[in-house]
Order: C-alpha cells, then structure tokens, then sequence
C-alpha cells in the first residue's frame, strides 16, 4: 500500500465514531482468538492421531505379555482326548506293560507322545491338534511340548503335562510346572498313526517307527486291554523297525522294541496316581502305574 492510500485509510478510521472503533476492535479480536482455537484443536487431534498410531503399531508386534499368558489355576477343569504312540527300549511284549520288571535289559526307556484330537483348558484355552510328551532315557526325563502353542497354551499343556507325566496331584501341579519349566522342550512334535503303523519324531530328541502285529487271520492287530503301565483302554502291540534317540549324552539306536498305539481320555478328575520319578533305571511298572 502507497503513503497517499496509507493517509487515506487512517483518515477513513479517524472519521469513525468511538463506539464504531470499539466495535471493530472486538471483532478483529474475536476473528484471532477463534483462529487461535481453530489451530490448537487441529494440532491436538494430530498428536493425538500420532499417538493413537504409534500404539497400534506396538500392539501387533510385541510379544504376548505375562498377563495375556496367564490361565486359569491348575484345579480348573481341563480335558483331552486323543491318541498315544510309544515305544521302549524292551523286547516285544514289555513285560513292564504286565506287572514285570523290564525286559530283556535291566533298563527300559520309553518315549512317546500324546496327540490331542479334541482338549480344552478352562473356558478359553484350546488345545485341538497340539501334543505333548517325554523321552525316559538313561539321564534324565526330557518332557515337551509342541512349538505350535502360544503361550496360553504352553501354559496350559505345562499343568497337563505334570498330571499326566509327573503324576503330581491337581494342588500340585502348578509349583511342579514352574520348577520344570526351564527344562521343558518346545519342539516339532511329528506323530503319525493309522490302521497297520505308527511312527513318532521329535527334533532334537529321538524317532521310532513300528508296524503293528497283526493276527493269524491278519484282520485286525494284536491288542491288550487294561495293561499296568499306560492308561489306554485298548493297547496296539507293534515292533519297531528303528529306534533312534538323539537327546544330549543320552544317544542310542535299537529296534524290534516294543511299541504300543491306543486312545486315551483324560480330565482333571482322572486319578495319575502318586508322583513318580523317573530314576534312569526301571520301567513305567505297575507300581509306578499306580503311583506306588
């Protein structure tokens, strides 16, 4: 703006009344304030956006933290039902599996794994299609648990795994699952069954295959029912062609062992038994059975 137009202005003001400046002095005001609001507002809802954003991001990319981990204590009630595949370091039949001491060594290492068709933990926790188990070798039991579950579920098969292996009672089951749980493998867990044969790997541990024994008529496998080791209504007998362990110091391969295949269900009513130890030496006899 020229001077002449700068003079022209300041005298069209001057010629305004008093109350005509107060006025547009207001409303000169009130257009700044309303312009100061207008950008706080905006600025705040993009920080806010930012913000919003910046959670999301870490919400689908950091782990489960322990409180989404946790689970219902171990008296909750729980089921599993499913199927069981094993093998020992024994000459076919184990003798273990009738009341005896191992057979022909002095020893018998099992290994095996219970495959779980339908299970659930809670009200909230499911376990379909995960597995679980041990290899009983000359050192020391090594239990696992398939690298498939999240950590609800690995929470979940942990508390099983010590009613079911350990044979601690339901009171118990959650102390025991902590002080092992250092030591509990998280692994692939492969475990295949059908009508003929049943075969059981697991990385970094050991792998049996066996072949059922079938009849003189050949129309259906050799079974018993209600034997004093695994709690399986009716037990498949089979030999295997190989097996291997893998696991640490403890490594050795054999075959034409003893294996069993059989149905199992299982709650958190059933009755394990008395906790049992595993001590390098004997079988899974009757009295362990019994958890005597």
């Amino acid at each position: 703006m020229d001077s002449d137009s700068t003079i022209e202005a300041k005298h069209e003001y001057a010629g305004y009344s008093a109350r005509t400046r107060m006025i547009l002095m207001l409303a000169c005001a009130i257009v700044g304030i309303t312009g100061m609001i207008y950008s706080y507002r905006a600025l705040s809802q993009e920080q806010a956006s930012k913000q919003n954003g910046a959670m999301s991001n870490v919400s689908t990319t950091t782990t489960p933290s322990a409180e989404t981990a946790m689970i219902d204590p171990a008296t909750v009630s729980w089921t599993i039902s499913g199927a069981l595949s094993e093998t020992c370091t024994c000459a076919v039949p184990c003798t273990c599996n009738f009341g005896q001491g191992p057979s022909p060594h002095s020893y018998c290492y099992p290994f095996y794994s219970y495959d779980i068709r339908q299970g659930s933990y809670g009200t909230n926790v499911k376990l379909d299609g995960l597995r679980f188990g041990a290899a009983d070798t000359e050192r020391e039991r090594t239990i696992f648990i398939d690298e498939r579950a999240d950590e609800r579920q690995r929470a979940a098969l942990r508390i099983i795994a010590m009613r079911v292996i350990e044979h601690t009672n339901a009171q118990e089951a959650e102390a025991k699952a902590r002080e092992l749980a250092p030591k509990i493998r998280y692994t692939a867990i492969k475990q295949e069954y059908d009508d003929r044969h049943n075969r059981l790997e697991v990385e970094g541990i050991g792998m049996f295959a066996a072949d059922y024994i079938f009849g003189i008529d050949d129309s259906q496998p050799l079974t018993v029912r209600n034997n004093t080791t695994w709690r399986i209504r009716d037990a498949i007998k089979a030999k295997t062609s190989v097996y291997r362990i893998t696991n640490g110091r403890d490594q050795f391969e054999t075959k034409a062992t003893n294996s069993n295949q059989g149905d199992f269900e299982y709650t958190d009513k059933t009755d394990f038994g008395a906790p049992a130890k595993w001590n390098g030496s004997a079988c899974m006899s009757t009295n362990h059975a019994k958890g005597k």
